[in-house]
């Protein structure tokens, strides 16, 4: 890659990272070509040049924080694979925010499902991080087409979570995560921790 290209990727790359940061501190209504310039440290017209518009912005930063979050699931799935985590550990840890990959903003992707309720070009995006977690879960569950309701329904843990400001997993999203695996089926959550209350 020559130079050019190099600056001009890496460009693109902190735009991204600042659009994500924006949305996760201020919200998505906070997302402009001007702010995310400003985060950036570069120049209005060079976001111009690479999303030719806001929404273009918008849409790119989500499909990353998407990219993101699924790859760190990945990650704390295979740790619990590999018993170096327990599996509601990890679903606490998943659903609690942390802990995610240094760059991953914590609420991207809730950010995410609510701007889709009005953006329709944000529904594929956000579609395709429930099927993903759906692929992730499926394997688990003694039916795996419900893998993709268990995603949603984690999913509303996330917000619900999110909503009390906690900044770390508190125990009563510990005690729903076990109830929701345990009315999944999924076994390798200790009895005694799904009949815990909060």
């Amino acid at each position: 890659m020559d130079g050019r290209r190099h600056r001009s990727a890496r460009t693109r790359a902190a735009l991204l990272d600042a659009a994500v940061e924006i949305i996760c501190t201020d919200g998505v209504a906070a997302v402009t070509q001007r702010a995310v310039a400003a985060r950036a440290g570069t120049s209005l017209a060079s976001t111009t040049y690479h999303f030719r518009t806001a929404e273009d912005l918008l849409v790119a930063a989500f499909e990353l924080t998407s990219t993101r979050t699924i790859a760190d699931m990945r990650r704390m799935g295979r740790a619990a694979a590999e018993g170096r985590i327990g599996l509601l550990d990890a679903a606490t840890a998943i659903v609690g925010r942390a802990p995610y990959g240094e760059r991953l903003p914590p609420d991207g992707v809730i950010q995410l499902t609510l701007a889709a309720v009005h953006n329709p070009r944000l529904r594929p995006v956000a579609d395709g991080f429930v099927e993903e977690l759906a692929g992730l879960l499926a394997p688990l569950l003694p039916a795996p087409d419900h893998a993709g309701t268990l995603a949603r329904a984690l999913s509303g843990l996330i917000l619900h979570e999110m909503a009390r400001g906690a900044g770390e997993p508190t125990e009563t999203v510990r005690v729903d995560v076990a109830r929701l695996f345990a009315a999944f089926g999924i076994t390798d959550v200790h009895r005694d921790e799904t009949q815990e209350g909060p």
